[in-house]
């Protein structure tokens, strides 16, 4: 093999069908360097088994080991040729526990899979994912033709509320309009994992908001008309429904708006603090101190950002042989 032509290895993959006969339940992903053994390959009725077992056991496993096993399914599709809707299945899973992860260089090895599959007809949701598609564009800033086919697509499909979601977040984004950018992001609930998308720039977002505000307004700016506009009040609300719906009490039951608007204002100033503004008492009510906080304000770092390791599925080599997509 070794002394093989390139054209002689394609050949050769070419020829190669592989049918698993592997049993397993369990299997972490492992790069390829030759042809896979059958035996260590499982067939697509066992892969099915497998994903049932993970969506099942997600809440309950760290996602390292929830995307091992999720690549080593994907692998097992790949080196048999499945592209079916099951294919699909997979890779939509996948990108939606990367997205609940911030993970999105997985989530982008997904998506771009999952173009090639819509495009070649196989059933899956295509709409959730073109709509993620344009999110994704907008707050990674990545352009280019395949973009710009990306959202030509997405302008004919904008009667679907997820597309038109979408398409407005973008629009939001390029005009620095703070007002519609939380509201489209309270509204992102009803349209999948939009907002984990939209939070990659949600930082940005507030705080070139807090900067422009304490720039044309002087000498303060109230801080509740800061919690309203940037989002805390969607935050809270967003809290009390996943208590709600997980039978959570830690949120100490039904709050009065009184309470409510208090907590907003305290994760507000937190935020504001955390930013470098100074903020100060004026007649009982807290305010952004627009002269003294200029020149201080700053983005700390991400002290929540995690390494995911490998962002890629290392079998270039035979999946180019083989002629077959990424993944």
């Amino acid at each position: 093999m070794e002394n093989q032509t390139t054209t002689e290895k394609e050949q050769t993959w070419d020829a190669l069908t592989i049918k698993g006969t592997c049993e397993r339940l369990e299997k972490s992903y492992f790069r390829l360097t030759s042809a896979p053994d059958p035996a260590t390959v499982r067939p697509q009725p066992v892969l099915e088994k497998s994903l049932a077992r993970l969506k099942s056991a997600a809440k309950g496993e760290s996602y390292h080991y929830l995307t091992d096993q999720l690549k080593a399914l994907r692998q097992d599709c790949t080196v048999q040729r499945l592209r079916n809707a099951f294919t699909a299945e997979v890779y939509e899973h996948h990108a939606r526990v990367a997205l609940q992860n911030d993970d999105l260089g997985e989530f982008n090895q997904c998506q771009t899979v999952l173009k090639t599959l819509y495009g070649e007809g196989v059933e899956g949701e295509e709409m959730e994912f073109l709509a993620y598609r344009v999110l994704y564009s907008a707050v990674t800033g990545v352009t280019g033709s395949n973009i710009n086919t990306v959202l030509a697509t997405a302008c004919a499909m904008r009667s679907h509320p997820a597309i038109a979601h979408a398409l407005a977040v973008r629009s939001a984004l390029k005009e620095d309009n703070a007002v519609d950018w939380f509201r489209l992001r309270v509204a992102a609930k009803k349209f999948g994992l939009g907002k984990e998308l939209m939070d990659v720039r949600t930082e940005e977002v507030r705080f070139k908001h807090v900067t422009m505000m304490a720039t044309v307004c002087k000498p303060t700016v109230p801080v509740t008309h800061l919690a309203h506009v940037l989002g805390f009040s969607g935050d809270r609300a967003e809290e009390e429904m996943d208590a709600k719906a997980s039978g959570c009490g830690a949120l100490g039951g039904e709050r009065d708006g009184e309470e409510t608007a208090a907590d907003e204002e305290a994760a507000c100033v937190t935020w504001l603090e955390e930013h470098g503004a100074v903020v100060v008492d004026v007649a009982g009510a807290k305010h952004v101190d627009s002269k003294e906080s200029l020149p201080k304000l700053f983005v700390p770092e991400d002290k929540n950002a995690v390494a995911h390791g490998d962002q890629t599925l290392d079998y270039a080599d035979f999946l180019a042989s083989v002629g077959t997509f990424t993944g």
